[in-house]
C-alpha cells in the first residue's frame, strides 16, 4: 500500500513538473494546536510560513484560529457532520515585477523591437481572511476515511501606499529614459467557494496515515478557478503529537497567486 501510494504521488509530481517547467517551487512550515472545549466543540490555532521564487524568498506569514462543532454523528461513529468557522491574518510579500508596454516601442536597425516598460519594486501587503464551512466525513472501517468539505471564504486585501515604481519611456530621439513614479494598491475584497474531497488510510501496524485530496475554488465576486492537489502522510508520534509531510500542486487563473509545487512539513499537538 505504501509503495503504491508513493509511486502514484511521484508520478503525479513528475507529470506536473514536466508539463509546467515555469511553475514556482516553495516550502511551507506550520505549527498547530487543538483542544476540546466542550463535547463536539474544538478550538484550533495555527501559525505558518511559506516561501516562493524557488524557495529563495518569503511568500507569507500566517496566524489564525478556528472553531469546529460536530452537528451530527451516527451511533457507530462512521458518519458525522461538522460546522466550522475561522479567521486568519496574513503578511504577504509581492515580488518585484517588470511590465512591458506593448503600445510604446522602437523598431531597431536590425528589425528587433525594444519596448518601453515599468519596473515595480517588491512590497508587503497584509490581508485577513474569514471562512465558514460544512464538512461530511465517512469511515466505513478502521482503516479508510473519506471527507467532503464546502467552505465559503472571504478575503480582504489592505491598502498599500508608496510602492516604488520606475517608468522607462522613449524620448524624441528614441532613447529610453527613466522616471520615478510611485504607485499604490487600494483595498479589495474577494469571496470564493471551495470544495474539497479527501481520503485517508490508516496503515495497520505502523503509526502512519496516508492521505490525498483535491480541492476546487470558484470565485463568486471575481473570476477565479483554483485547483489544489495534495498527497502525503501523517506520522503519529503519540496520541497528542503528530507530524505531517506532504506535496501539493497549485494551479489557478488568479493573478494574485502563482502556479507551482509546494512541499510542506507540519506539527500538530492536542492539548
Amino acid at each position: 500500500m505504501i509503495k503504491r501510494f508513493v509511486i502514484g504521488l511521484l508520478a503525479v509530481a513528475s507529470f506536473q513538473f514536466a508539463s509546467a517547467q515555469s511553475d514556482d517551487f516553495g516550502y511551507e512550515l506550520s505549527v498547530a494546536g487543538e483542544t476540546k472545549l466542550y463535547r463536539g466543540l474544538k478550538l484550533e490555532i495555527e501559525g505558518s510560513m511559506r516561501t516562493q521564487d524557488d524557495a529563495e524568498r518569503i511568500d507569507r506569514f500566517v496566524v489564525g484560529a478556528g472553531l469546529s462543532y460536530r452537528l451530527y454523528q451516527t451511533l457507530d461513529k462512521r458518519f458525522s457532520v461538522k460546522a466550522s468557522a475561522g479567521f486568519d491574518y496574513m503578511w504577504t510579500y509581492r515580488l518585484a515585477e517588470t511590465e512591458i508596454k506593448t503600445d510604446n516601442y522602437v523598431l531597431e536597425a536590425d528589425n528587433s523591437i525594444t519596448y518601453a516598460y515599468n519596473e515595480t519594486d517588491s512590497y508587503w501587503r497584509n490581508r485577513h481572511r474569514t471562512n465558514v464551512g460544512l464538512s461530511l466525513s465517512y469511515a466505513p472501517n478502521k482503516r479508510w476515511s473519506f471527507g467532503l468539505k464546502e467552505t465559503l471564504q472571504y478575503t480582504h486585501f489592505c491598502n498599500v501606499d508608496s510602492i516604488g515604481r520606475t517608468k522607462w519611456r522613449f524620448n524624441d530621439d528614441d532613447e529610453l529614459y527613466s522616471r520615478f513614479d510611485p504607485t499604490s494598491k487600494g483595498h479589495k475584497d474577494q469571496t470564493i467557494l471551495r470544495s474539497k474531497f479527501s481520503v485517508s488510510y490508516d496503515i495497520k501496524g505502523i503509526p502512519i496515515d496516508l492521505f490525498a485530496s483535491v480541492e476546487y475554488g470558484c470565485g463568486l465576486n471575481y473570476t477565479a478557478n483554483k485547483w489544489k492537489f495534495t498527497g502525503g502522510y501523517d506520522y503519529k508520534i503519540n496520541k497528542q503529537n503528530k507530524l505531517s509531510l506532504y506535496y501539493r500542486y497549485n494551479t489557478e487563473n488568479d493573478d494574485d497567486e502563482v502556479n507551482g509545487h509546494m512541499v510542506g512539513l507540519g506539527y500538530k499537538i492536542d492539548f
